[in-house]
Order: structure tokens, then sequence, then C-alpha cells
């Protein structure tokens, strides 16, 4: 696996969305940051942006950050959400450099997709494999911020 430059414990890589913006996942160190890796199945990636987007207000209000990405295709449709813009990794950058921000990059599996919180310092706080973890994410996010000292993978 290629190595990536850290920024605060973000990597440090620059990005291209569908609508030829750039986008630098390090830039949003001083943020909580929640990095969604999309199940590779259209029809689970759309089920899992739907979950994230129900708590897009709890979001908000705790300044968290949600980036989305997805295997091929910048747009998957939801139901309910209309076309949701998502950041394309077709060769799989920005997947194996937040894998390698984590202790055992080995044990995910890019078609089951992923969840990564960082926290406002930067430091990645937690970690999960596969998806369904949108209540989880917000769950953490409510924590008192003192609170975020450790991380762990699940």
């Amino acid at each position: 696996m290629n190595a990536a430059e850290l920024k605060f414990g973000i990597p440090d890589i620059d990005l291209g969305c569908i609508s030829g913006t750039r986008i630098n996942p390090s830039s949003f160190a001083g943020h909580e940051l929640i990095v969604l890796f999309c199940p590779s199945d259209a029809n689970a990636a759309a089920r899992e942006i739907a979950a994230y987007h129900r708590y897009s207000i709890e979001f908000a209000n705790r300044d968290a950050w949600l980036l989305t990405f997805a295997d091929e295709s910048g747009d998957i449709t939801a139901d309910g959400l209309g076309r949701v813009l998502t950041i394309p990794d077709p060769n799989r950058h920005a997947w194996v450099a937040f894998c390698n921000a984590t202790a055992h990059p080995e044990v995910f599996d890019r078609s089951s997709g992923a969840t990564f919180l960082f926290m406002r310092g930067g430091g990645l706080h937690r970690y999960w494999l596969g998806r369904g973890h949108a209540d989880e994410v917000l769950a953490e996010l409510q924590i008192p911020s003192f609170d975020h000292t450790h991380y762990s993978g699940s």
C-alpha cells in the first residue's frame, strides 16, 4: 500500500470531485470529520448515505463534516434525497490512505465500506468496518469532547 502524508492524523491527499472542485481531507482539521466509504453495491451505498443524511442536522450542530466516497460513480440516488454528490475514488487512493491511518489496514474490505471518525484536533478517534454505523457515529459525537481520548476499531 502507498503511504500518504498525514496532517494532524487526517490523510493529506488532494482529491478531485466530479464537479471539478479539489478537496483535501486534512483541511477539515479543527472540525469533527466523518469519512464514509460507501459499500460497492449501489443500493447498499444509497441506504448508507440515507442513514447518515438522517442525522445531517445533528452533525451540523456538532460542527461535524461528512465526506463520502464511492468506488466509481459520484452520483448515487438515495430514496427521498434526490442525487447526493460523493467523491469518486476509482483508483482507491483515498481508501488506502484512510486505512493506513489505522493500526490494522489489513482488516478492511473495500466492497463492504467503512467509516472513520476524526476529532477536532485531527486525531483518528474510531473506525467501523462495513456499513450500518450512523447511529454509533452520532452517539460518539454526543459524548463530551473531553472523553475523546482514545480510538478503536470495531
